[in-house]
């Protein structure tokens, strides 16, 4: 067998989901292009799930899906339960979320339709589904993650992405202590200010450590 290949990219999905389909399409959309993946060799044929949340659509309408998915879905207005032949509930659901939501009914859109809707669209977006395609693992360096792919003819290929985040460390002050923050950690800080744990420490040792293996220079917040 030759040796794998390695290729350079900025973001791998890995599962042709909705859930993964929907990443790499609003990737698309900001100029990402993303890679996506799927072990399966073919989309789903059948529906594991139904309903299309009112937040999902809210999601969908900043793509421009949202539109499509109602005029193909069908608005549920009532419910009926049946035991053992007799119907013994009825639950009327009508616009339940009016004021609350553009889209305030329950709507039905089968999974299997819906992954081949998202899948046309990222295919007009330049984005292809890679079907067979298999993980075989990830390593992760300190400024580099590669992942091991296995092609359906079983060529094996390995991706490099580039660490490209934002590292800031926390001088530790006993205020912080009603923030959450850990002591001797390291944390991802977004411009809009949300903070992430990016690496916790057992010591000031360790920390150091991190920062020397990583060249970083420390930051405290003003």
């Amino acid at each position: 067998m030759s040796a794998p290949s390695i290729r350079g990219t900025k973001v791998l999905v890995v599962g042709a989901g909705p859930t993964g389909l929907v990443l790499a399409l609003w990737l698309s959309r900001l100029g990402v292009r993303a890679r996506i993946v799927d072990k399966a060799a073919e989309p789903g044929t059948t529906s594991r799930a139904l309903a299309v949340q009112a937040r999902t659509l809210e999601l969908y309408r900043q793509i421009g899906l949202a539109d499509t998915v109602v005029d193909r879905g069908r608005n549920v207005d009532a419910v009926n339960l049946w035991v053992s032949g007799k119907q013994v509930a009825h639950g009327v659901l009508g616009d339940m979320g009016a004021g609350l939501s553009p889209f305030p009914y329950a709507l039905i859109y089968p999974q299997d339709e819906h992954e081949r809707l998202l899948i046309d669209r990222l295919a007009e977006a330049g984005v292809q589904v890679e079907r067979g395609t298999e993980i075989l693992g990830v390593d992760e360096a300190s400024d580099h993650v590669l992942a091991r792919l296995k092609q359906p003819d079983g060529a094996q290929e390995t991706l490099c992405a580039r660490r490209k985040l934002p590292l800031h460390v926390f001088a530790w002050r006993p205020a912080m202590r009603r923030t959450g923050l850990q002591r001797n950690a390291v944390y991802l800080v977004r411009p809009d200010g949300y903070v992430a744990l990016a690496d916790p420490a057992r010591g000031a040792r360790t920390l150091s450590s991190y920062l020397d293996v990583r060249k970083l220079t420390p930051r405290t917040p003003s």
